[in-house]
């Protein structure tokens, strides 16, 4: 009997439990789709995150990770006319339905992530593949519900269906459904939002480099006399650039989810949605030419001297400089690859802008009242923090320090300034 599958192994070891899961789905796949009488075999490449990326960035220009590849070779309608024919017995010539290449890395952390086994999320990585490769897809609504009809058809003929996995009820499932997409309240949502920065923060090139590119530019701005109006232009400007990368990841992934091989559409919505970014780029370089052009012409001393004049524009400077430290803090510390920062020591945003509001405050009044009060309010959010056990002691204390040193640095400049 020939093969209907040849196994690669690229970046893993050899394991023979892959190897037994993988023919098995396959020889199923093969059956229920009538194909054992062909000539047809899979490809199937069991790779690391690294090499499944490296494809991923070569063949659908998108620069990441992910679980499953599909890469079909033949139509729809050209698998149909092979079933159709009947293949000749004794030729060793076969023909290829298709290449898949899996993570092997990904398999295990979905298959936490959703509890079940991992032979169940291997499995069904197998024939999610297999059915791209015999030309079904999941972009359209009517298109999805027939490919994973498809899906569990052949995962309940191998006894690891959803129905024999952990049972739950309809409303269990609801539940889990509506945890999942939906808020329990305006802190649930908030907590969610801020874990949606830290994410792009964390696995975003472009929008980590916005922020670099933010903080220095708010730091230079402290060096012209801006306006009012003139201040809130130029930060709505370096807002809506952060806030066009953060779309476009937004809408990168979904697409990402929704289809695993190259479609037209999914393009366009990654070039409208980069489009989208450029604009904002293209609209921040105009409002920087019409805000400092004429400034940068007249250098002088007094230029320099005008971060000093400026208190309430120092303040936001200070608190959106603070904002954007602690959130990189954050993310390195999720990013579990640093010694002092990992997830086991995450720094808390709450105290570091309690702080630093305080220090901003003993900084620009006198008023021993308001001194008091700012600095009770401080400790409180400090304590929720530890009470609430979101963050130990030891990170409120880190993060106080972090918002009062960001603080003293951003108005020490103004010092310097005046000498």
């Amino acid at each position: 009997m020939k093969e209907k599958s040849e196994i690669i192994y690229k970046g893993i070891e050899t394991n023979e439990e892959y190897e037994k899961t993988i023919k098995k789905v396959v020889e199923q796949c093969f059956k229920v789709e009538n194909l054992q009488n062909t000539n047809l075999y899979m490809s199937i490449t069991l790779t690391d995150p690294e090499e499944i990326k490296r494809i991923n960035r070569q063949f659908r220009n998108i620069d990441k990770a992910t679980d499953v590849l599909s890469f079909p070779m033949f139509e729809k309608e050209e698998i149909e006319k092979i079933k159709e024919e009947e293949a000749p017995k004794n030729t060793q010539v076969q023909d290829i339905l298709g290449d898949i290449v899996i993570s092997i890395q990904k398999v295990e952390e979905q298959a936490k992530e959703y509890g079940h086994s991992f032979e169940r999320e291997l499995a069904y990585m197998v024939v999610h593949g297999f059915y791209h490769l015999m030309g079904y897809d999941h972009m359209i609504e009517e298109d999805k519900k027939v490919m994973r009809q498809k899906e569990e058809n052949v995962l309940v003929k191998l006894n690891i269906g959803r129905s024999n996995e952990l049972r739950k009820t309809t409303s269990e499932k609801d539940e889990e459904k509506g945890n999942q997409t939906k808020n329990k309240n305006f802190l649930d949502a908030w907590k969610n939002a801020i874990n949606g920065i830290i994410y792009a923060v964390t696995t975003q090139g472009n929008v980590k480099k916005q922020l670099i590119i933010a903080v220095a530019v708010v730091i230079i701005s402290l060096f012209f006399e801006l306006s009012k109006a003139e201040f809130l232009i130029f930060m709505f400007t370096i807002v809506l650039i952060i806030f066009a990368e953060m779309v476009n990841t937004a809408i990168e992934t979904v697409v990402d989810l929704y289809t695993d091989i190259y479609h037209p559409k999914a393009k366009i919505a990654k070039d409208v949605a980069a489009g989208g970014v450029v604009i904002t780029t293209i609209n921040a370089v105009i409002v920087a030419y019409f805000l400092f052009f004429d400034k940068v012409s007249n250098i002088g001393l007094q230029f320099i001297r005008n971060i000093a004049n400026s208190p309430i524009h120092l303040a936001f400077a200070a608190v959106i400089i603070t904002i954007i430290g602690i959130l990189s803090l954050i993310a390195m510390a999720t990013t579990n690859k640093y010694k002092g920062l990992n997830k086991s020591f995450i720094p808390s945003g709450h105290a570091a802008l309690a702080f630093a509001a305080n220090t901003i405050i003993w900084l620009v009044t006198d008023n021993i009242v308001i001194l008091t009060l700012s600095l009770v309010i401080a400790l409180l959010a400090a304590e929720s923090r530890i009470d609430s056990k979101i963050h130990k002691t030891s990170e409120v204390i880190f993060s106080s320090c972090i918002g009062i040193i960001m603080v003293l640095i951003i108005y020490g400049l103004g010092t310097v300034t005046l000498l």
